[in-house]
């Protein structure tokens, strides 16, 4: 881990702001985004449960051999709500949040529907990075207030109790040149 990865690990994005955080090593999860430049967090509520429910937006898609199986797949925005005192808090948008959301090119998938993720509650874990070095150590030293707002990636893994752990979503957030990833 650089200094650089450090220095923004060390501070919150908003949008985990509301929540209770604590570091957590990156779950084995296909999908999900891992290195030195990622960081990942557990979630919790102010009230003190480490238990969440998420709530996604839904978009139906045919899956399968030959298409034949329809799903509804989770996308954003996601939502994060606390089973224990009912506090339900904006967790994802891509159309606020990361690169793209904070220069305003951020983009909220077409969605079908909206659901809970998952029957119960359980551990939420999220993971994000910071890629592009360069771009991040050129806008520290013009005095850019938030770099931690500005993620490359965005992904929500939930476990539920004594399950493996899923990939709910991950989100490039970032679509300039310099950090295809």
């Amino acid at each position: 881990m650089t200094d650089l990865i450090a220095l923004l690990g060390a501070r919150i994005p908003a949008n985990l702001a509301p929540f209770m955080l604590a570091n957590v090593t990156a779950p084995p999860v296909r999908g999900l985004p891992h290195g030195p430049d990622c960081i990942s967090r557990r979630l919790g509520c102010p009230c003190g449960s480490w238990e969440l429910k998420l709530r996604t937006a839904c978009r139906h898609e045919r899956r399968g051999l030959f298409g034949r199986k329809m799903v509804a797949a989770p996308v954003a925005p996601v939502f994060a709500t606390c089973p224990v005192c009912g506090r339900d808090v904006l967790l994802f948008d891509p159309a606020q949040h990361g690169w793209d959301g904070r220069h305003g090119d951020g983009v909220r998938p077409n969605a079908d529907d909206e659901a809970w993720f998952g029957a119960a509650p359980g551990e939420v874990i999220v993971s994000y990075s910071y890629r592009a070095e360069d771009e991040y150590r050129a806008m520290l030293a013009e005095g850019c207030p938030d770099p931690q707002d500005w993620f490359d990636c965005f992904a929500i893994v939930f476990r539920a109790p004594a399950a493996q752990p899923v990939l709910v979503l991950s989100q490039v957030c970032a679509r300039r040149k310099a950090t295809r990833v």
